[in-house]
């Protein structure tokens, strides 16, 4: 019985986590916020260079203002990064870590190599749920 309650504890905090409060569509991506997450689906073919993440860390600065959050990135489109972005990443906002998720392992293998460039925690998983309650743990 305790083990189905704490599963049911956990399950419960994820979705209050995982509440969407607001979408926001731009050129390059989908934005969706939550209480401390954004989940970001970048579209495909995007070279992502600074200033696509300095319209994204604005956006954030709007939405979390003070508060700690963590970005979830999903992989399911092609496109490139330049790793570069990860060394100014956390400058003027609240950004505590990554997380990228896919299925693909060409595409995680690709983010493996992003990694090396980050300043702050970033990991990989291959499942969405996995990179929230990992992201769970970082913003305690």
């Amino acid at each position: 019985m305790a083990v189905v309650f704490f599963h049911f504890l956990n399950k419960h905090y994820i979705q209050e986590m995982t509440e969407q409060t607001k979408i926001i569509q731009l050129g390059f991506t989908t934005l969706e916020f939550h209480s401390q997450l954004v989940i970001s689906k970048i579209k495909e073919d995007v070279i992502l260079e600074e200033a696509q993440v300095e319209i994204m860390r604005e956006k954030c600065l709007e939405v979390f203002e003070d508060r700690k959050f963590v970005y979830i990135g999903i992989r399911k489109h092609n496109y490139n990064v330049n790793p570069l972005i990860y060394t100014n990443l956390i400058r003027k906002n609240q950004l505590k870590a990554i997380a990228i998720v896919s299925d693909d392992y060409t595409k995680l293998k690709t983010a493996n190599f992003e990694k090396q460039f980050a300043t702050i925690p970033f990991e990989l998983f291959q499942k969405r749920e996995e990179a929230i309650k990992w992201s769970e743990a970082i913003l305690k």
